[in-house]
């Protein structure tokens, strides 16, 4: 029997409801009017669904993940967090600096992010 992994991720999406926080992903809006003279859009706020998680001390290295670095765990809801957008959390803006799917079966079940001010 097969699993079905859009009602686990859903399952998961609820828990971090619960048990997490909000938040708002910021993407970029892009730009109009003409080539020569383009608008830039505002930024698009969508919002997400987080969990805090913790940073192993092994996978701080001073270089790809710094110390001040902040794990979070992204319901995923139709929104694919990239390191293009930015992340608020309350009145602090973040740059994703990694988004990994967590995905066993093929559907992402929630989004790896690391985090940096």
């Amino acid at each position: 029997m097969a699993e079905d992994w859009t009602a686990i991720a859903a399952e998961v999406a609820g828990a971090l409801s619960d048990v997490g926080h909000a938040g708002t992903l910021l993407r970029k809006g892009g730009f109009t009017g003409p080539e020569y003279d383009p608008t830039p859009l505002p930024d698009q706020q969508i919002p997400v669904r987080l969990l805090g998680d913790t940073m192993a001390l092994g996978l701080i290295d001073g270089s790809t993940i710094h110390a001040g670095d902040r794990r979070e765990m992204m319901a995923a809801e139709g929104t694919v967090p990239t390191p293009a957008d930015r992340l608020r959390i309350g009145a602090t803006e973040y740059a994703i600096v990694r988004a990994e799917p967590y995905a066993p079966g093929g559907v992402p079940l929630f989004f790896d992010l690391i985090l940096r001010v």
